[in-house]
C-alpha cells in the first residue's frame, strides 16, 4: 500500500510540473493567464482537498498541501528565473488576492447552512465551513509571505551556489519546511498523533521541492537555454525587481570578470582583487602567496597540432588548476598561456606544494587515456612568491614581478619546474 501512494504522489508531482512548462511554453500564444489560472486551481485545492494518504505506519500526508503547493512554488520560480520581473509580481499578487477572494466568497456562501430549510449534506456543517474558510484565510494571508520568502531564499543561496537545481531546491525545500510546520501546528492542533503528521510533511516537502527543483533545472536548461532574467519597468522599490537588478548586476559583473575560454577570472579581476588582497594581508600581517604558471612548449603544440587543440590544452590547464585550489584561493588567466592564483593565508612551503601538487595532476589529466589528448606531453613552469617570506617584496607590483622572474628562471633551467626561492626545483621531486 505505502510504495503505491509513493508513486501516486510522484506521478502527481509530474503531471503538474508537465503542466506548468506546457503553459509557460505556451505563453508567446496563450499569455499567461492559463498558468495563472492553473496555479489558482492548485491553491484552492490545497486549501479545500482534506484528502490525507498513509505513506508509512501511523504517518500521514495531505496530498494537496505538498505537492500542489510544491508546484505552485516551482512555477512562480520559473517565472522568477525566466521572465521579467514584472510577471511575478502579477502572479503572485494574483495568487493572493484569487486566495482571499475565494475564502470570502465561501465564507458568504456557507451562511446558507444558517437559514431555516437549506438542504444540506450530512457531512457538512457551519463549523467546518468556517474552519476551512479560516485556513483558507491563513494560507492566503501566508502566501505573500510565502512567495516572496522564496524569492529571497533563492537570491541568499544564490551568493553561495551557482548550480539552478541546488539553488531551487534549497529555496523550495526551505519555504515547503516552514509551510509544513505552520499549518500542521494549525491543523492538527490537540490530534494525538502531530508527529505522524508533521514528519512526513516536513520529509515530503523536502522531497518534492529537491524533485521539483531539478525538473525546473532541467527545463530551463534544455527546453528554454536562452531564458535569463531581466530588468523590469515597475516601482523600483518593489522587492522583486530589487532582486533581479542586484542579480542582473552579479550576472553581468560575473561576465565581465570571467575568461571566455577557461571561465576562469581574467586580467581585470586579478588586478583587482590581488591589489585588495596585498592591502589585508599586510595590514593583519597574514600570509599571501602568489603563483603564476605558464605552460611549457605552448607556441609548439598550437604549430603542431592546431590552436584547437591549444585551447583544449588551456581549458585543461584552468581546470587543474581550480581542482586542486582551495575555495578560498582565486584562479585566473593572466593571459596567453600564463596563469596566476593568489593563495590567501598561504606561506611560501605551502605554494609550492600546491604547485607541485598541480603540476602532478596536470601530467596525470593530461596522460589519462580517455583524454582525446592522451600522449600529448603537457606540462608546467611554476614561479612563486610570498609578501612576509620575501620581505623585501611589499606591494602587488613587486610581489607580481618576484613570482615573474622565478618562473623564467625555471623556464631556462628546462621547464617543468616549480621555483619558490629563487632555486629551480624539479617538479617530480
Amino acid at each position: 500500500m505505502y510504495p503505491v501512494q509513493l508513486a501516486l504522489l510522484t506521478a502527481e508531482a509530474l503531471v503538474m510540473a508537465l503542466l506548468v512548462f506546457a503553459l509557460f511554453r505556451s505563453r508567446a500564444v496563450t499569455g499567461h493567464s492559463p498558468l495563472y489560472v492553473l496555479l489558482g486551481g492548485f491553491q484552492y485545492l490545497a486549501s479545500s482537498l482534506a484528502l490525507r494518504v498513509e505513506v508509512g505506519p501511523g504517518w500521514t500526508l495531505q496530498p494537496a498541501s505538498v505537492v500542489m503547493f510544491g508546484a505552485t512554488l516551482m512555477a512562480v520560480l520559473l517565472i522568477y528565473v525566466s521572465e521579467q520581473p514584472r510577471h511575478t509580481r502579477r502572479v503572485i499578487h494574483a495568487l493572493v488576492v484569487g486566495n482571499a477572494g475565494l475564502t470570502l466568497v465561501g465564507l458568504i456562501v456557507g451562511q446558507h447552512l444558517r437559514i431555516t430549510g437549506a438542504e444540506v449534506p450530512l457531512t457538512v456543517t457551519s463549523s467546518l465551513l468556517l474552519r476551512d474558510a479560516v485556513m483558507a484565510l491563513a494560507r492566503a494571508t501566508a502566501l505573500y509571505a510565502f512567495l516572496i520568502g522564496l524569492v529571497v531564499v533563492y537570491e541568499f543561496v544564490s551568493r553561495y551556489v551557482t548550480a539552478l537545481a541546488l539553488r531551487a531546491a534549497i529555496a523550495m525545500a526551505a519555504v515547503l519546511g516552514v509551510e509544513a510546520v505552520m499549518f500542521t501546528v494549525l491543523a492538527q492542533w490537540g490530534w494525538a498523533n502531530p508527529i505522524g503528521v508533521l514528519v512526513p510533511a516536513l520529509a515530503g516537502g523536502v522531497i518534492t521541492g529537491a524533485g521539483l527543483a531539478l525538473l525546473l533545472a532541467g527545463y530551463v536548461q534544455f527546453v528554454e537555454p536562452a531564458a535569463n532574467p531581466t530588468a523590469g519597468t515597475g516601482d523600483v522599490s518593489d522587492v522583486l525587481q530589487e532582486l533581479t537588478y542586484r542579480q542582473l548586476y552579479e550576472q553581468a559583473r560575473s561576465r565581465m570578470t570571467r575568461d571566455a575560454l577557461t571561465g576562469v577570472h581574467n586580467r581585470g579581476y586579478f588586478d583587482e582583487s590581488f591589489a585588495r588582497a596585498i592591502a589585508h594581508a599586510d595590514r593583519y600581517r597574514e600570509h599571501l602567496s602568489v603563483m603564476i604558471a605558464d605552460a611549457d612548449n605552448f607556441k609548439t603544440i598550437n604549430d603542431r597540432h592546431s590552436h584547437l587543440t591549444g585551447d583544449k590544452v588551456l581549458k585543461l590547464f584552468a581546470a587543474t588548476l581550480v581542482e586542486e585550489a582551495r575555495a578560498s584561493d582565486i584562479v585566473c588567466r593572466y593571459g596567453g598561456d600564463e596563469f596566476v592564483v593568489i593563495l590567501p593565508k598561504a606561506p611560501l612551503a605551502s605554494a609550492q606544494a600546491f604547485a607541485q601538487r598541480f603540476q602532478a595532476r596536470l601530467r596525470e589529466r593530461a596522460l589519462a587515456p580517455e583524454w582525446e589528448l592522451a600522449g600529448l606531453p603537457i606540462s608546467a613552469t611554476v614561479g612563486v612568491a610570498s609578501l612576509l617570506e620575501d620581505s623585501t617584496e611589499r606591494t602587488p607590483e613587486d610581489l607580481l614581478r618576484l613570482a615573474d622572474n622565478r618562473l623564467y628562471v625555471g623556464k631556462r633551467a628546462g621547464r617543468d619546474r616549480v621555483v619558490w626561492r629563487d632555486v629551480p626545483v624539479s617538479s617530480v621531486q
